[in-house]
């Protein structure tokens, strides 16, 4: 497989000299930066007063619809005992109740019930991480402490879906008209500047989604300082799994939530905080003899010449941190009984992949896994998109990665949990074999970038020493860096009965009772799933590229199958719409992957149904010829049903399908006010690595409504 840069040698930069760009701030690689912190000496935050809180309903005035009262505000948490101060964080606190800890407050919604957040913005003026000034969006001038909610996997009106220039400051200016204008459905809170409503129909399938910020130019920043959190939303199907005496789905007391991300933090003091506070990179990492074939600085486009060099602070291509955090805390442990668990598992981070994996801890070298004696089995019964059609049975044995895979783990089985950023698992995990007093290891090792890896990004117990290359000394026993060793999971005693389900005979409930489930639950919006053969459903070319942009920094784009910037199939977020359709219309895109990336494509508004997977001749992608080279593969067992964020990997053609419908709301939706919308619903479609998504691969999705009310007219407020 092609790495990135030789992708890269056969576009824009054939034939050209690379420039070197060296920042002189001192180390500022994108390697490890953290202290050295203890593994598993904290607990996992769990749901409730002392972890992550559930948001409280309050009096609102929306007749029929769960009202919360939310802020956006800065605040400090304890992310590991070693660190020396608590970190500083940006994040949502619940209005109602004064709570506020990371990943919260977490939201429980009912199928069909609305929910509305009337969200409040309290940040202060300054952000707690480098903002790149020279990224759409983030000009100078424009406020820093600007938020945007996006309900990532909901099915909402446009107005209320947080595109990227419906933001909103603490003192009410708002996104530009030019981009998806306007904060909310009713365009912010009348007399209440910095204050905005959002609308959520619900009208979905039981399933895990989240909210987090979708700001232009500071998305990855926002969430990676902590503006997201959690949302469920529960139906009487997966309610009635969870039923009974001898229930097929684990009750909410045995359901842990995992989110799982990657951070780095701080041992010095800077401009932007202080020890322990969260650090993120913010010079550009140009080749060099102790950075090859990392990042290249290559030739610039747009006729800038070689004397211009990207800013400081200047956005990355990606950011891999070196600390594994889950649910708010590096490192934890976990204390579980010998019972069924249902684990609700988020990859929350900016652009690491998790590829999970559980082993018996080693009696030989404490903290790390025994890779002789595998843990128990994962039985995977939904995925970000509610149910699946069959239960998939994963970690069984578990499945190591080679460090330079092609993307394809799950070609023939047994089967990977990998989960891409945004993807989510919904898993039941039995321990009651497990002796009590055992601990188990939750392990990762899918390679960053992925697929093909750089190992100056992969901390584990025993690494070779990176420091001559950029990287992070040898990390010793019990300590990190480390992020293949994410969590300890402590089997104690049994308290109460003994669980009624085994593990066989739950398997064999769900594989009877899964697939009636799925039909119930799901009927995607009214529709079963869909066929690409029916008359009317149009079929189209996508593209994934990466360029150079002005300043010669590498820059992710979408586009079509015709050329456009520095023969670049690639168009800009701001470029006119080419992906317009009619409310209810099926559109099947085959998506040519030509970089050296997997990239999770997530889509706004519609879910999708993965057709296959094929590979094509991506050697030349200045001259793509698009079509496959060889035979379709169809999606992993665990990609079946439905999805909104979906991998594809380089050197593939993924085939999706989609019905574009826009949701019932109980209100006029005006138009996009912007040029050439046709009074069209403005959604996007992006990767989820944020660092992509921010520079520039994201573009409008705009849906044509079959009575379309009127563009709006007004901007809420004050326009930057």
């Amino acid at each position: 497989m092609p790495t990135r840069r030789e992708f890269l040698k056969t576009t824009v930069v054939a034939g050209t000299a690379v420039a070197l760009f060296k920042g002189g701030e001192g180390k500022i690689w994108a390697f490890a930066q953290s202290p050295s912190l203890r593994k598993f000496i904290a607990p996992l935050p769990g749901l409730g007063a002392n972890g992550i809180p559930v948001a409280a309903t309050a009096t609102g005035p929306y007749p029929g619809a769960d009202f919360y009262h939310l802020s956006a505000q800065q605040h400090e948490q304890q992310m590991h005992p070693d660190l020396p101060n608590p970190t500083k964080l940006w994040g949502y606190a619940d209005k109602t109740t004064g709570a506020q800890a990371y990943l919260g407050p977490i939201i429980v919604s009912t199928r069909k019930k609305p929910v509305v957040i009337r969200m409040e913005n309290n940040l202060p003026p300054t952000h707690p991480l480098p903002v790149d000034t020279t990224l759409m969006g983030a000009e100078p001038g424009v406020p820093q402490n600007r938020i945007a909610i996006h309900l990532h996997g909901g099915l909402v009106p446009w107005t209320s879906d947080g595109g990227p220039f419906s933001w909103f400051s603490p003192t009410g200016t708002v996104g530009a008209v030019d981009g998806s204008s306007g904060v909310s459905f009713l365009n912010g809170v009348e007399g209440q500047p910095g204050v905005a409503d959002y609308y959520y129909p619900n009208n979905q399938s039981s399933r895990l989604i989240w909210y987090h910020d979708h700001a232009m130019g500071i998305t990855r920043l926002n969430a990676y300082a902590g503006l997201a959190a959690g949302y469920l939303i529960l139906d009487d199907v997966v309610l009635g799994l969870m039923s009974g005496s001898a229930p097929a789905v684990p009750g909410l007391a045995y359901t842990l939530p995992l989110i799982i991300q990657d951070k780095t933090f701080k041992m010095t003091t800077d401009k932007w905080g202080r020890p322990g506070d969260l650090w993120y990179p913010y010079i550009y990492e140009a080749n060099s003899a102790s950075n090859s074939g990392r990042w290249d600085l290559g030739q610039p486009s747009d006729g800038f010449v070689g004397d211009d060099k990207p800013s400081v602070p200047s956005c990355v291509p990606e950011f891999f941190a070196d600390t594994p955090v889950i649910n708010g805390m590096a490192y934890p442990y976990v204390n579980v009984e010998p019972r069924r668990y249902r684990i609700l598992a988020l990859n929350g981070s900016q652009a690491r992949y998790f590829n999970l994996q559980l082993y018996y801890e080693s009696t030989i070298t404490p903290g790390e896994p025994d890779f002789g004696k595998p843990g128990p089995a994962f039985i995977q019964i939904g995925n970000e998109c509610g149910l699946l059609p069959a239960p998939v049975v994963l970690n069984s044995p578990p499945v190591q990665i080679p460090f330079d895979c092609f993307g394809n783990v799950n070609t023939s089985g047994p089967f990977n949990l990998l989960m891409a950023p945004a993807e989510r698992a919904d898993l039941i995990i039995d321990f009651s074999s497990v002796a009590p007093g055992s601990n188990l290891i939750l392990y990762n090792d899918a390679p960053a970038p992925f697929p093909g890896g750089d190992e100056r990004n992969d901390y584990y117990t025993g690494a070779p020493d990176q420091t001559e290359a950029g990287g992070a000394p040898t990390t010793v026993l019990g300590m990190g860096p480390n992020t293949r060793t994410l969590m300890q999971i402590r089997v104690g005693s049994l308290s109460g009965a003994a669980d009624p389900v085994t593990f066989t005979s739950n398997l064999a409930a769900l594989q009877t009772g899964l697939p009636t489930a799925y039909a119930a639950s799901h009927i995607p919006f009214g529709e079963p799933d869909l066929d690409p053969t029916a008359e009317g459903v149009l079929f189209e070319n996508k593209t994934l590229n990466e360029d150079f942009d002005e300043y010669g920094r590498l820059i992710q784009r979408v586009g079509t199958d015709i050329k456009t910037y520095s023969d670049s199939y690639g168009l800009n977020y701001t470029d006119p719409a080419t992906e317009v359709y009619k409310d209810g219309q099926v559109v099947v895109w085959d998506i040519y992957n030509t970089t050296g990336d997997t990239h999770p494509m997530h889509f706004h508004l519609a879910n999708v149904q993965i057709l296959g997977r094929a590979p094509f001749d991506a050697s030349e992608p200045n001259d793509v010829i698009f079509q496959p080279t060889g035979p379709w593969r169809s999606a992993d067992p665990n990609e079946r049903g439905w999805k909104e964020s979906v991998r594809m990997n380089p050197g593939e053609v993924t085939r999706v399908i989609m019905k574009f419908s826009l949701p019932s709301v109980p209100f006029p939706v005006p138009g996009s006010p912007r040029e050439g919308m046709q009074n069209g619903h403005e959604y996007v479609w992006h990767c989820h690595i944020l660092e992509h998504e921010e520079h520039d691969m994201m573009r409008p999705l705009v849906i044509i409504p079959n009575n379309p009310a009127p563009a709006k007219s007004g901007d809420g407020g004050k326009k930057s």
